[in-house]
């Protein structure tokens, strides 16, 4: 009962943090993005603001901990199809840790979701409708244009959060971008966050340690050598020993 009291007052006070200072943070977000708009066609300025905006969130609980494992593994003058598990709404968030310039590609329907979409248009991330294959090309254009101009790009092979914690089939579409361009995939993994705002879940739990792990990337050679079915397995079968390995670091179960 008074662990319940406590996730009820940890989850009222940060959506409502959350709730008062979103619209706030947009305008400040918005001013910067239209004073930078003649210069900063990548939008670095503006992303590296969303980072510190996520990072405000991320650290409104004092009982929360972020760990950055391995990001000396990421090239700062390279570009990547990024890829990471997906278990909360949070993982974003912890994607922005990172603090490299890259554009995610998202479902259509986030683009309709008020501050959030927002971000999505002003910031030139990569929409994509699910099951229209014209979508689907232009989202692979863009992403073409996007590796073109020297940043890498961000996909959930997954497609979509887990229920249980546990990695999900992966989709084909990043392995085939990644040969397509030519670029290396850089497999990134999440643990904490399911477990700090599960997927159907609104309260959030007091005490969480949120862990950004960086792989190896696979290099564009060993791309290229393998048919897409084995890279999926190979790059999957990867991942699933690193989240068993955080788990085990942290004594999550």
């Amino acid at each position: 009962m008074q662990t319940t009291l406590k996730s009820f007052l940890v989850s009222l006070y940060i959506w409502t943090f959350i709730l008062a200072s979103i619209l706030p943070l947009f305008l400040i977000y918005f001013v910067l993005w239209f004073i930078c708009l003649p210069f900063d066609r990548k939008k670095a300025i503006t992303h590296g603001f969303t980072v510190l905006w996520t990072r405000l969130y991320l650290t409104l609980n004092p009982f929360w901990k972020i760990r950055l494992k391995n990001p000396h593994r990421i090239n700062p003058a390279g570009k990547y199809i990024l890829i990471s598990n997906h278990q909360s709404v949070i993982d974003i968030a912890l994607l922005l840790q990172l603090r490299i310039n890259f554009k995610w590609v998202s479902k259509m329907e986030l683009a309709y979701v008020p501050v959030v979409g927002w971000v999505i248009w002003l910031n030139d991330h990569i929409l994509v409708r699910r099951g229209d294959k014209q979508s689907v090309n232009r989202m692979a254009e863009a992403c073409k244009r996007t590796l073109n101009e020297g940043m890498s790009v961000f996909m959930f092979p997954e497609g979509t959060r887990t229920g249980n914690g546990e990695l999900q089939t992966f989709k084909e579409g990043a392995f085939i971008l990644a040969r397509n361009n030519e670029v290396p995939i850089l497999p990134v993994v999440l643990d904490g966050a399911g477990r700090a705002l599960p997927r159907k879940g609104f309260w959030f739990r007091v005490r969480q340690t949120f862990t950004i792990s960086v792989l190896d990337e696979i290099q564009q050679q060993q791309i290229l050598n393998m048919e897409i079915p084995d890279l999926i397995d190979y790059t999957r079968q990867l991942m699933k020993q690193e989240l068993e390995v955080l788990r085990t670091e942290t004594g999550a179960c």
